[in-house]
């Protein structure tokens, strides 16, 4: 080996041991805990780990992991009429710097781990930071809750952070546009994966954001809510996903596009195909059906008549 390729070769060695642990989806609060009271010098602490809390304010001035900056999840969303709707590429570029963060910044993302859709929230706010361009991601497995339930230390104090120059680097390779979608549902090589509960993929309620209850046409309902341990909030590993996956991408999709109401559900299904399981080009519609059912060419199923919509409508507000 000539001296020049062990540089080389000693040079990638040093930078995959840097972001090694910070490069892995998920991490355990013990894992976190660990990482941050490391030796700055160890392997096993990369330097200038940034923790995003994205719970609400009051709930990171109750106490939050020391270090931890804030950015509320409402900060990573869009308009109150389409909250999955992708904030404007200016003003996430600004969060970014203000949050101190650069391309090599190793980042997790904690939310509070109340309930597994509470993982949403977190997964589509690194959803958004790997659209960026940023790729040393990870999420708090279980958030906060599982934080707290280890017993480990909180604080109150808010550290100074210096904005960063951060510039964005595209990734168009986890996005699905309205248009993207349109183009593929006729398509039996690309996988429509909606990740909301059974009655709304059934067509048996929705929400508020959208015109009317169904779904994309030709979609297929995997639920968000199968990748967690039972009973608890904590995300499987990573050959748990692979296997609850089987039956999903037993056809072998050369594409995959998960969405939902507004692209939170949605998150996490992309997340578990996409980072887990590692299903290659996998994209989430951020919009999802808050933009699509508002457009009527566009192809739906499940559309209950109007008749049938008063039915479910008064069996939901009756509860039978």
């Amino acid at each position: 080996m000539t001296s020049k390729f062990q540089a080389l070769f000693f040079a990638a060695v040093l930078l995959i041991s840097s972001f090694g642990l910070s490069a892995a989806p998920l991490i355990s609060a013990q894992g976190l805990h660990e990482r941050l009271n490391a030796p700055q010098s160890s392997e096993a602490a990369p330097v200038g780990t940034r923790i995003i809390d994205i719970r609400s304010p009051e709930d990171y001035a109750a106490g939050h992991i020391p270090g931890a900056v804030s950015a509320p999840y409402a900060q990573w969303r869009g308009p109150a009429h389409n909250p999955g709707q992708l904030v404007e590429l200016a003003q996430l570029t600004q969060l970014v710097r203000d949050l101190g963060i650069d391309h090599d910044t190793p980042i997790v993302v904690t939310s509070t781990g109340d309930d597994v859709t509470d993982f949403g929230a977190a997964a589509r706010v690194y959803w958004t930071l790997k659209y960026l361009g940023l790729q040393h991601l990870s999420i708090l497995n279980g958030g906060m809750q599982a934080w707290q339930q280890a017993d480990l230390a909180l604080s109150k104090d808010a550290p100074n952070i210096s904005s960063s120059q951060f510039s964005p680097q595209i990734n168009d390779a986890i996005l699905a546009t309205q248009q993207d979608v349109a183009n593929q549902v006729g398509n039996n090589q690309t996988l429509l994966v909606d990740a909301r509960p059974d009655n709304f993929y059934a067509g048996q309620t929705k929400a508020p954001t959208a015109k009317k209850p169904g779904t994309i046409k030709n979609a297929v309902n995997f639920s968000h809510d199968q990748w967690f341990e039972p009973g608890t909030t904590l995300f499987v590993s990573a050959d748990k996903a692979k296997e609850i996956a089987q039956d999903l991408l037993r056809q072998s999709p050369a594409e995959v596009i998960s969405f939902c109401n507004t692209g939170h559900w949605a998150a996490t299904d992309w997340f578990a195909l996409s980072e887990m399981v590692g299903q290659p080009n996998t994209k989430l519609y951020p919009a999802s059906l808050a933009e699509w059912s508002q457009t009527d060419d566009l192809p739906m199923d499940n559309v209950p008549g109007r008749g049938q919509q008063i039915i479910y409508k008064l069996k939901a507000l009756f509860g039978s």
